[in-house]
């Protein structure tokens, strides 16, 4: 369990990393204001949720394995093709 623990705790640093990068990257880039907000809005909350689970306000769970990759991935996709 402390082998899971160190490895989610090392992916959230990678993917907080990625995240602060890509939307300040974004911030660089000529997008329009709303759709600006709407990213940084997105890309907060899943800065939040890893914070959240360290707390321990949120639970850790094997869904939040799952699925937090995904919505991470799909959310720099989305950046990174801009069609928000």
């Amino acid at each position: 369990m402390v082998i899971l623990r160190f490895l989610v705790l090392l992916f959230n640093v990678v993917v907080i990393t990625l995240l602060v990068y890509q939307m300040i990257q974004l911030y660089k880039k000529d997008v329009p204001s709303s759709k600006k907000a709407i990213i940084w809005f997105a890309g907060s909350i899943l800065l939040v949720v890893p914070l959240a689970i360290i707390f321990r306000i949120i639970p850790f769970s094997m869904i939040y394995l799952l699925i937090y990759p995904v919505a991470v991935s799909f959310f720099i996709y989305l950046i990174r093709e801009n069609k928000f």
